[in-house]
């Protein structure tokens, strides 16, 4: 693993959002932000099923939760078991 300053806990890099390599966002009709999926690896492709992805729900143009994390594949984000 990687360090960030000297710290190598991987708690503590996710923490400082800086223990992913990668951040994908997938955005909805209105453009609101609709998933995050993260993941370690610099070039991971969406197919690998170490995605970390949260869900982002809307009351109207309101950010009203956030579900999540689920590990899985990024391509299947829309299926990954929420709520």
């Amino acid at each position: 693993m990687e360090d960030a300053g000297g710290i190598l806990q991987r708690d503590a890099l996710i923490g400082l959002n800086s223990y992913w390599r990668i951040k994908l966002f997938a955005y909805d009709a209105s453009d609101n932000i609709e998933y995050m999926g993260c993941n370690a690896k610099q070039n991971a492709a969406t197919s690998e099923n170490t995605w970390v992805v949260w869900k982002f729900i809307y009351t109207g143009s309101a950010l009203t939760s956030i579900e999540g994390p689920i590990t899985g594949v990024y391509d299947d984000r829309a299926t990954l078991g929420w709520n």
